[in-house]
């Protein structure tokens, strides 16, 4: 199995005609948003617009699913329900392979649209991840919004600024691959005990994350 994966797009329709380019050159089955089709937070209108090409652009060329970045407005999750790409609060098993997705955030200091306490948070996470392995899962991607505490991939000025829930749980779980977005300036690679966290950047200015599932699961940065 061959994933794309991408982030923050925020509005740079662009970012949607280069994932295409991708699709159709290497065959990808399946491309993962992670959140933030939003290009001015509020606008409802524009936002739910965006999320509306993003589907309707790339579910002809493969099976699509997203997540809801807190920049967006909550319909946009109704939309991507309605859509049946809907990533957050579910497991997707692809073989052995469970990928678990959460959108939104912790509270900012923005007040943005989608955004859950902590505790929610690492309650919801904590259950998927067990589900999965219920579900006979043996390796598992988690794909979230925003990046786990106290790693390259939430560093800003101020210090970290991810969420300290879902450090917990990959600190407890260690899933093979954690992939996140939200945090503009720390595109990066970390690790977290034996799991690789990893923010994949903004699709907004080109920037790509392959995830290929074989024996083991590797991962790479693309940026066009």
């Amino acid at each position: 199995m061959k994933l794309l994966v991408l982030s923050d797009m925020h509005g740079e329709r662009a970012a949607v005609r280069k994932a295409k380019e991708l699709v159709l050159k290497n065959r990808y089955d399946a491309i993962v948003y992670l959140g933030d089709f939003s290009q001015k937070i509020g606008d409802a209108e524009r936002n739910i617009a965006d999320a509306e090409h993003f589907i309707s652009e790339l579910e002809p060329l493969t099976k699509v699913y997203a997540l809801f970045g807190n920049c967006d407005v909550r319909e946009v999750e109704k939309l991507l329900e309605g859509r049946g790409v809907l990533l957050h609060n579910k497991v997707i098993m692809m073989g052995g392979t469970a990928i678990v997705g959460w959108g939104g955030s912790h509270p900012t200091p923005f007040n943005t649209p989608s955004e859950f306490k902590e505790d929610e948070i690492g309650e919801s996470v904590e259950r998927l991840l067990s589900d999965a392995k219920k579900k006979g899962a043996k390796r598992i991607i988690l794909l979230t919004h925003e990046p786990p505490k106290g790693t390259n991939a939430d560093l800003i000025h101020v210090g970290h600024v991810g969420s300290e829930a879902l450090r917990k749980i990959i600190e407890k779980h260690q899933p093979e691959i954690h992939a996140c977005g939200h945090i503009h300036e720390a595109k990066s690679e970390d690790l977290v005990g034996k799991t690789k966290v990893i923010n994949v950047g903004q699709a907004k200015h080109g920037h790509f994350l392959e995830v290929i599932i074989e024996d083991e699961i590797t991962a790479r940065g693309i940026s066009l």
